[in-house]
């Protein structure tokens, strides 16, 4: 028989992925700068334990998505927009488990320059905090224009710093196998930044579309 509820509205449960698929991105990278700070084995163990939990989690929360979209007739925001959304979010996710994961099997845990990266992505993540509490409690979309645009600067920041950090590295690495390591974790943590962006363009779009 057809569950008529289900295809009725039903803002909140999409709300609240949303919002929890930022909180496990915003744990994440968190979780990140401990790892790539912190000189206490027990303390770098558990952060790394906990950004597979976060990656785990969002993929959860991102299939979860996938599901209720199928299932639900209207939706809060065009359907894709949160697909997109979700799937951007989930994806930050997935990338800073991969650089956990070069670290630890590598064993790439000196390299000293990480956290500058890291600390982008951390001010990333507390920005798209910002954006999905302006799209979720219906705030003006000039305040999504403005976290937008701090995640934009962001992003211009970590462009810059990555040719900094790819010049010094060209010049600083003899060895060929670490440089080729080390330009690979730069890339991804590229990737994080630049996945906030594309969020935060997502969040934007969505705030145009329902002023």
């Amino acid at each position: 028989m057809l569950n008529i509820a289900r295809l009725l509205p039903s803002e909140g449960k999409f709300y609240r992925y949303i919002e929890q698929l930022s909180a496990e991105a915003h744990t994440s990278a968190t979780h990140l700068q401990t790892f790539v700070t912190s000189t206490d084995t027990a303390a770098k163990a558990e952060a790394g334990n906990a950004i597979s939990s976060c990656r785990q989690m969002a993929k959860k929360l991102s299939n979860e998505v996938t599901q209720e979209l199928c299932l639900t007739f209207v939706t809060p925001f065009d359907r894709e927009d949160i697909q997109l959304f979700s799937s951007y979010l989930y994806r930050i996710t997935k990338t800073i488990e991969k650089v956990r994961e070069h670290l630890d099997i590598h064993d790439m845990h000196d390299v000293e320059d990480l956290p500058r990266q890291v600390g982008l992505i951390v001010q990333e993540a507390e920005a798209m905090d910002g954006i999905i509490k302006a799209l979720i409690r219906g705030g003006k979309p000039e305040q999504v224009v403005s976290q937008a645009a701090v995640l934009d600067e962001l992003e211009n920041k970590g462009d810059l710093l990555l040719s900094e950090l790819q010049v010094n590295l060209m010049k600083d690495t003899r060895d060929v196998r670490r440089l080729i390591l080390r330009k690979d974790i730069y890339d991804l943590l590229e990737r994080v930044i630049d996945g906030y962006r594309s969020a935060a363009g997502v969040a934007l779009q969505i705030a145009l579309k329902h002023s």
